[in-house]
């Protein structure tokens, strides 16, 4: 029995010795599973408003689009209503046709055009050209063109056409300068100092220019007048002027002498043939031409029976 009691307590106080588990642990166990729980569900309802806040949004985005759709497609409606009515135009028309009266009554109207540089052009021509008339509006006068017109006149060589404000339109143009007659194919024209012809001009006005022939003599005039402006004097005797294969020039002074110029050294040439006027008075002697295409002399041609010719003497026997 003793055995049996003492085993028993023997369990028993092995059972004592052993620790039991403690209550406190276990409630601490459970006290941290609690907040767990509960983050967990904030998260979920977090994620719910995200979701909802996106939603919301992205329904939001829609309607501003189609709104705004709808908005660009009555607006288009009602402005091609207003274009295939006439409406607009009718009130483009008049916007413009009050603003016209209002610089009408401000007074910016083409009330005088004044011109400068004319002398050989019509006047009447040059109103024509102009196309402008007085009460036009400053403002739509278009004076390019206007320019333009004025240039295709024959002796217009440039012209420029300005606005003066409040009421002035002024002209003025540069006429071409004839300087010449040029003669080809047997037809004779008045040319300016670029060798083109002034068309519709009559030659016999201008019957005291210099007549230039031969061919390329329109290109070289200008150097030809260039040269005789070095020599005035003998400028002043020129009667015509002969191109001569391209190269050179035959003068053709007032009293019918030739003066033949060289193709290099022309100017100085010239120079010498006015010492030799100057000292010998050659050009008023009894000769028909001059060459001076030598640099180291000079010869002078004579009409037959000239005075200046020695007669020959002959030393007897017969003439052959």
């Amino acid at each position: 029995m003793r055995s049996l009691v003492g085993a028993s307590r023997d369990d028993d106080d092995d059972d004592e010795d052993e620790a039991p588990p403690r209550p406190k642990r276990k409630r601490a166990k459970a006290s941290r599973a609690k907040p767990k729980k509960s983050r967990g569900k904030r998260r979920r309802s977090g994620r719910f408003v995200s979701r909802w806040k996106e939603a919301m949004h992205s329904a939001a985005m829609r309607m501003a689009l189609w709104g705004v759709l709808l908005a660009l497609f009555f607006a288009a409606t009602a402005v091609a209503g207003l274009f295939s009515g006439g409406h607009v135009a009718a009130a483009v028309a008049a916007a413009k046709t009050e603003a016209n009266q209002l610089m009408a009554d401000a007074g910016f109207t083409v009330q005088n055009v004044t011109l400068e540089g004319r002398a050989e052009t019509a006047k009447k021509e040059i109103v024509r050209m102009l196309g402008i008339k007085r009460g036009d509006l400053m403002l739509y006068v278009d004076v390019d063109e206007a320019r333009a017109r004025l240039e295709a006149l024959p002796w217009v060589q440039t012209a420029e056409v300005r606005r003066v404000w409040p009421n002035r339109i002024h002209v003025r143009i540069v006429e071409r300068k004839p300087v010449a007659l040029w003669q080809k194919d047997g037809a004779v024209s008045v040319v300016d100092i670029d060798g083109k012809p002034i068309p519709g001009e009559d030659p016999a006005r201008f019957a005291s220019l210099p007549l230039i022939v031969g061919n390329g003599a329109e290109d070289q005039l200008g150097g030809l007048l260039a040269l005789m402006k070095t020599q005035p004097n003998l400028k002043s005797r020129l009667k015509a002027a002969v191109r001569v294969g391209e190269r050179r020039w035959n003068l053709r002074l007032a009293n019918g002498v030739e003066v033949r110029l060289p193709e290099e050294g022309a100017e100085a040439a010239l120079a010498e043939l006015e010492r030799l006027e100057r000292e010998d008075a050659i050009l008023s002697r009894d000769i028909k031409a001059i060459d001076l295409r030598f640099p180291d002399r000079f010869i002078v041609k004579v009409p037959p029976n000239s005075p200046l010719i020695s007669p020959a003497k002959h030393a007897g026997g017969r003439e052959t």
